[in-house]
């Protein structure tokens, strides 16, 4: 690492290397499990006297968090959701937090419903607010055949895919992001679309913009892009063969928690919603969609659109449903598109604010 203190490579070194990024705390063992180490991020303003900042919880991809990523504890598949739904309000607990936005993306997805149902009084009361970013589709309804192909993969492999990912991130090539970088590494190898460039030139608009209105130089950004996934793979990432296996329904047991269908797990949602107090306002919930999608794709989009649309609308009286497909973006650069973010922490901050002014 260069001696320069206001080189980028340092800058990027430094910024990543904030305490703020590196959290733990421990979850005293009860009668299902043991001791649960669990590691986190959070960053933002602190707390002061007039209280909690807005506060976003987000849930992101595969490689990404939960049991057996980073420091945090591994648990058997069919403990992972259950393991989950447990942890979220003892950590936000911990961290003094008493409402939360909900953002997710990708496998993330699962995880999030199951907050949403078993955690409701966690959101926001009067304005509650979920983003939910390239959001996972059973591929028996997505019908994409690269997720079909790996269905093929017998379990015992997924044992080693953690590893996989570390290759072609590392080795191979550093990806802009983790959760269908491989897929899409292994499907554009057999297409003769080559979108390198395409992806490049996105990546370079949107660091510039981030330099200009955040002064976050677009050296350093380039940067902490290397360092994300080498970090990322120095730690301990075998909780994410699970979430393989999860993804992909490889296992026959319940590992998607109270969302094992979509359609089931709205109809239970909106009728949760119905019996509670009425005086907040609809759920607003948000999904975001990328342009070309190898681990959803446009079959996936429609299903999960379909299901919270309900049939004329019938769920809007607690629900309200939007959906925006973002060009230019494929299943990971989704996820890191100020398009997307600007608007979340913008609306956010809003709706807050209406709500202390009432």
């Amino acid at each position: 690492m260069s001696a320069d203190p206001n080189s980028p490579i340092y800058l990027a070194h430094t910024y990543i290397s904030n305490a703020r990024f590196h959290q733990r705390f421990t979850v005293e063992p009860t009668a299902t499990h043991g001791p649960l180490n669990v590691t986190y991020a959070e960053f933002g303003r602190q707390p002061d006297e007039s209280g909690p900042p807005p506060t976003i919880l987000l849930i992101p991809g595969m490689f990404s968090s939960r049991p057996g990523m980073g420091g945090s504890t591994d648990v058997p598949l069919v403990q992972r959701m259950s393991t989950w739904v447990e942890l979220v309000p003892r950590l936000l607990s911990h961290l003094g937090i008493q409402h939360v936005a909900l953002a997710s993306h990708s496998a993330g997805t699962m995880y999030l419903l199951n907050t949403m149902y078993h955690c409701r009084d966690l959101l926001y009361p009067i304005h509650p607010t979920v983003h939910m970013l390239a959001p996972w589709v059973d591929p028996a309804h997505s019908l994409q055949t690269s997720m079909q192909i790996l269905q093929y993969i017998p379990n015992k492999a997924f044992g080693v895919w953690h590893r996989i990912p570390k290759f072609f991130m590392l080795q191979a090539a550093p990806a802009f992001a983790s959760s269908g970088a491989v897929v899409k590494k292994v499907t554009d190898a057999f297409s003769s679309n080559d979108t390198t460039s395409q992806d490049n030139s996105r990546q370079e608009k949107q660091r510039r913009h981030i330099e200009d209105a955040y002064g976050l130089s677009r050296d350093v950004q380039a940067e902490l892009d290397n360092l994300m996934h080498k970090y990322m793979f120095e730690e301990e990432t075998v909780g994410a063969n699970s979430e393989a296996l999860q993804c992909l329904r490889k296992e026959p047991n319940n590992t998607w928690g109270k969302c094992e269908d979509y359609e089931v797990f709205v109809r239970d949602f909106v009728a949760l919603q119905r019996g509670r107090d009425r005086e907040s306002s609809p759920l607003k919930i948000q999904a975001y969609f990328a342009e070309s999608d190898v681990m959803i794709g446009k079959k996936g989009q429609v299903y999960f659109e379909q299901r919270w649309c309900g049939t004329n609308e019938e769920y809007k009286d607690v629900v309200e449903f939007a959906s925006t497909t973002v060009p230019g973006t494929d299943h990971d650069t989704l996820a890191l598109s100020v398009e997307v973010w600007e608007p979340i922490l913008k609306d956010l901050i809003r709706v807050l604010d209406n709500d202390h002014e009432q």
